[in-house]
């Protein structure tokens, strides 16, 4: 959903596009065809994969009261239907329609989590789709997701791509933009996840303020857990 026009889901040079075609934890996978006009999934249904476009084109849309509001037009080879596995919930956040012949391949939520952790620059790939689309179609539907669970889902993928330690402003910053919020909004969770001893802030030698992920591994279920046990538990009190 990165914009309202034929264009790929990441504006992808010809290096990135044969990276991603040729990656050994797509290449093993089976792909799909689909016919024209043919709906791939439908918005809010249930998801447990992605989708690589490798031929012809998909259009991603929502209903938006009560009426079909295009997203984008998808061109081979692009990356969609992810953001059910990155959301966490697991329900799509838009429709996807074949607008013609179209082959893809499907990449289970599995998969699709062991392709990012071994591979680096597609790692670096994902989070630029995850925070360009978050951006994007946050302006354009009005809807926007969880700041809580999307700022762990970033940490989460950073975490997973071996940085642990990220600069607070840049990082408040990107993570505003995404979700078209203000930056207090995500210091608050920033905050929150201090509290529940997720992350940490720290002085650098430059004096710039930096964080640090304390945990890791499985940082999204680790984050929510805790903040349902403090929520909780301040129900048992009352």
């Amino acid at each position: 959903m990165v914009q309202a026009r034929q264009a790929d889901a990441r504006p992808a040079t010809p290096a990135w596009r044969h990276r991603l075609h040729k990656e050994r934890h797509v290449r093993h996978l089976s792909g799909q065809d689909f016919l024209k006009y043919s709906v791939i999934f439908n918005e809010g249904s249930k998801g447990d994969s992605a989708y690589l476009l490798k031929e012809g084109r998909v259009e991603l849309s929502k209903e938006i009261n009560g009426k079909k509001k295009v997203l984008v037009i998808l061109n081979p080879i692009s990356l969609f239907g992810e953001m059910a596995i990155l959301l966490g919930d697991q329900k799509r956040t838009a429709a996807a329609v074949a607008l013609e012949d179209c082959k893809v391949i499907e990449i289970k939520k599995d998969d699709f989590e062991e392709f990012v952790r071994q591979s680096p620059q597609i790692m670096q790939t994902v989070l630029d789709v995850l925070v360009h689309r978050l951006k994007t179609a946050t302006v354009k539907s009005m809807q926007v997701p969880s700041v809580f669970h999307g700022v762990c889902q970033i940490l989460d993928l950073m975490a997973m791509h071996g940085t642990h330690n990220l600069d607070y402003m840049n990082t408040t910053k990107a993570i505003a933009q995404s979700f078209v919020q203000p930056a207090a909004k995500v210091n608050a969770v920033f905050n929150t996840l201090v509290q529940h001893n997720m992350i940490e802030m720290r002085k650098a030698n430059d004096g710039s303020k930096r964080i640090q992920i304390l945990e890791p591994e499985d940082f999204v279920a680790k984050a929510v857990k805790r903040l349902r046990q403090t929520h909780e538990n301040e129900d048992d009190e009352e």
